[in-house]
């Protein structure tokens, strides 16, 4: 990821259950605006690219999501970035509304999951 300029990012904050864009320069800002130490990368297809707590399923994160597309439950917040074919980070295609669309925060209740439709913020 070039350190330069900032890049339009998605964030799925799942504690909040709000989706809203944001603006990402350095790699360092996934870890502010989702607050987690450790991410891993899910492709999301045509070049974009889900950043998510690499440790959410083990570290006891009560706040999750899901997203067309992804078979499984990713535990934590989200944030969603373009990618060049080079692996460099850019702009994402996406908006806050077509994401609003796909995911579903997950609630925790006395039978597991529950799935609410979020927010834009």
């Amino acid at each position: 990821m070039t350190t330069t300029n900032k890049k339009k990012a998605i964030l799925i904050n799942a504690q909040q259950g709000i989706i809203s864009q944001v603006e990402v320069g350095e790699y360092t800002d996934i870890y502010k605006h989702c607050g987690y130490e450790t991410f891993t990368c899910v492709g999301l297809g045509n070049g974009e690219t889900l950043y998510v707590d690499d440790e959410g399923l083990l570290n006891g994160t009560q706040h999750g999501f899901t997203i067309e597309g992804y078979q499984d439950p990713l535990m934590g917040n989200g944030l969603i970035l373009g990618s060049t074919a080079s692996g460099d980070s850019k702009d994402t295609a996406f908006t806050a509304e077509a994401i609003k669309a796909k995911v579903r925060c997950l609630r925790p209740s006395p039978f597991g999951f529950i799935a609410i439709k979020p927010t834009i913020g």
